[in-house]
């Protein structure tokens, strides 16, 4: 029943709602689409309401759940190794499958241009998303330093777009000369942009999106959304015709650990 609900919110109201908030990383429209079956999931099982809700980049998703303004954040891999460094209080609980557990970085340029190689970026235009991104930013980064290139120096001018599908439109409008970007926005950069992009370089998968839960949750709370989710997949309720979420695969922390790798090479 709802009696048991009382301890998740750090909230006065009784019957507060059970708030999701997700980094941007695509538009707010999008991302509601997206999450949908998981907010109906939970609110069906746990018979309660659920607010999902944006949050304006990955630190302030990261205070959000240190505040109490949210019970669940779902972080992309990156900012979640980075906000677990920062709050050892968040607690991992799945991984979002869209539609598998992984997902590559490239760093893309245009077809037509004379770049075949990382070797042939030095003196070129570059654009990153956002440093907190890990396919957009982190493993770019990786890949380029990899090969001896300097993104501080090597590049004649380098870009944060925020979006990787703006991104891909840069490099196909031919404003940037190449970029890193995640494979999962491909498909949609070529119906958008025409099929203009050459893969220079793909990285090692990288784990998905995490789940996780504020240290507020109460342990008997978390252990019931972990068992929701893990079953999500098969259940009538969870809707995954639009979505490109297929369901959640529960690991642990350290199927992150690839990415904390990552991170101390850069």
């Amino acid at each position: 029943g709802c009696l048991a609900l009382g301890p998740i919110v750090n909230s006065a109201r009784a019957n507060a709602p059970l708030v999701i908030a997700s980094v941007p990383w695509r538009n707010v429209d999008i991302l509601n689409e997206i999450y949908r079956p998981m907010v109906k999931l939970l609110e069906d099982k746990l018979n309660t309401r659920v607010r999902f809700l944006v949050a304006t980049d990955y630190k302030e998703l990261g205070k959000r759940l240190n505040l109490g303004a949210a019970d669940l954040g779902i972080f992309g891999p990156n900012s979640y190794v980075e906000a677990k460094d920062i709050y050892p209080g968040i607690e991992y609980l799945a991984t979002c499958m869209q539609p598998t557990a992984h997902y590559n970085s490239l760093i893309i340029a245009r077809k037509d241009s004379s770049i075949t190689s990382l070797a042939h970026l030095k003196g070129k235009s570059f654009a990153f998303t956002d440093k907190g991104s890990t396919s957009g930013f982190l493993y770019p980064m990786l890949m380029l330093t990899s090969q001896g290139l300097n993104p501080e120096t090597d590049f004649s001018i380098t870009y944060f777009l925020k979006k990787h599908d703006k991104v891909y439109e840069a490099v196909a409008r031919g404003s940037i000369d190449a970029g890193g970007v995640s494979r999962t926005a491909l498909d949609r950069a070529k119906q958008k942009n025409g099929d203009q992009f050459r893969i220079i370089a793909e990285s090692d998968p990288i784990p998905r999106n995490a789940v996780v839960a504020a240290a507020h949750v109460t342990s008997g709370m978390k252990a019931r959304i972990r068992q929701i989710l893990s079953v999500a997949a098969k259940d009538p309720v969870f809707m995954q015709d639009k979505s490109i979420l297929k369901g959640f695969a529960v690991k642990s922390d350290k199927f992150y650990d690839i990415v904390r790798k990552a991170r101390r090479l850069n």
